[in-house]
């Protein structure tokens, strides 16, 4: 297979095509859309406390089951519908009142949940894009919402965030079906791909915990504490990197945990203690600002985003505070039914690309179509790079 184009938005010149340089040294264009977020609107991010970019940004990318749609939501309040396949805007809408992030499809065709990002309402918004209005809202978080999720079996879904508390919800029913609570911190959360499972991830503690989906109240049926010999090599105590996404692979073999520093994790997703398989490095953390600074100690920054599986589990895409996109190919050896670990299981990029544009932003939201082999990636707008095989 070959390399297709794969690039950051946020590095195109202006007026120009993105061109990315792949893994066998040649360049190839990719799709930029100009139009994915209004550039002049007011910036209201709460990520860059100084050297913010100068524009606001997408902050979330999703596609829906048949991978025919996609979804972005951005720093401009705004959220747009597109065809994945004809690479055109469908329709935009805006949530002025209320922000937007983690805009996420249901099950059902052309509706989506969101979340708030605007004063003291951190509700979930359930929304229809077929006549523009809000069907439900999911009220119940205290603090920012982390992390947003269908169930996939159903019209299940569960969030998590700033106030330690993981919540279950239904559609049909805008009164919670479930809660996880005194957590600890700031917390997130994911469904495994047969939706029996939730693993939940606590930065404050470093704890990763797993609950079965049935059976909440009776509490984690695992329970592990991350512990990376390697950050213990930089100082002592060692730093605390600040957990930012959580997702399963397709294959129910893995764990990946999403940081805001140099490092993502893939964790083995049924190992009796919180098991590292690789330790994924090569990109820049979002701890970093634009120009490369970061604070002494660790922070969220913008990430939770950028970092995601493809659809065969056998790759990680991450987005990077420098604008670049790296590439984890995760396959196993030949005989091998999954990955084991290693004595060095740090693991550099197979593939980086980088866009012409050394000043653009960072390429702060990433995801891999779940049925087509197209990358869709977003910082300052939107690029679509069809059939992008990553080798």
């Amino acid at each position: 297979m070959n390399t297709q184009s794969i690039a950051s938005s946020s590095k195109a010149p202006p007026g120009k095509a993105l061109t990315v340089l792949t893994k066998d040294n040649s360049f190839r264009p990719a799709k930029v859309f100009r139009d994915a977020v209004d550039a002049n609107a007011p910036r209201v991010s709460e990520y860059y406390p100084h050297a913010a970019p100068s524009r606001p940004q997408i902050s979330s990318i999703a596609f829906d089951d048949s991978g025919d749609s996609c979804v972005t939501s951005g720093e401009d309040e705004a959220f747009i519908i597109w065809d994945a396949r004809k690479g055109t805007k469908r329709k935009v809408f805006y949530s002025k009142k209320y922000g937007i992030s983690h805009a996420r499809f249901t099950h059902r065709a052309g509706n989506i949940i969101h979340a708030s990002t605007k004063g003291d309402d951190h509700a979930i918004r359930y929304h229809s894009t077929h006549d523009n209005r809000y069907l439900s809202y999911f009220r119940g978080h205290s603090g920012r919402v982390r992390s947003l999720q269908m169930r996939p079996i159903d019209e299940a879904f569960v969030s998590a965030g700033d106030d330690g508390t993981v919540r279950l919800w239904d559609l049909r029913t805008e009164t919670g079906t479930g809660l996880i609570n005194d957590l600890g911190g700031s917390v997130i959360a994911a469904y495994d791909n047969t939706g029996e499972v939730i693993a939940v991830a606590c930065a404050d503690t470093q704890i990763i915990m797993l609950f079965n989906t049935s059976a909440i109240d009776s509490g984690p049926f695992f329970h592990g504490r991350l512990d990376d010999p390697v950050l213990a090599t930089i100082s002592q105590p060692p730093p605390k990197p600040v957990f930012t996404s959580i997702s399963f692979s397709n294959n129910g073999h893995y764990i990946l945990l999403g940081t805001s520093s140099d490092v993502h994790y893939v964790l083995d997703a049924y190992a009796e203690t919180v098991l590292i398989l690789r330790r994924l490095v090569g990109h820049r953390g979002f701890e970093y600002d634009r120009y490369g600074n970061k604070d002494v100690a660790p922070r969220r920054g913008a990430g939770g985003e950028e970092v995601g599986w493809t659809g065969d589990s056998k790759w990680v895409v991450s987005g990077s505070s420098d604008g670049s996109i790296v590439a984890w190919d995760l396959s196993p050896p030949p005989g091998q039914e999954k990955l084991l670990p290693t004595p060095d299981n740090t693991l550099r990029p197979t593939t980086t690309l980088r866009a012409a544009d050394a000043n653009g932003g960072p390429s702060r939201a990433v995801r891999a179509n779940p049925r087509y082999a197209m990358l869709a990636v977003g910082g300052d707008n939107l690029v679509s790079a069809p059939s992008a095989n990553i080798q």
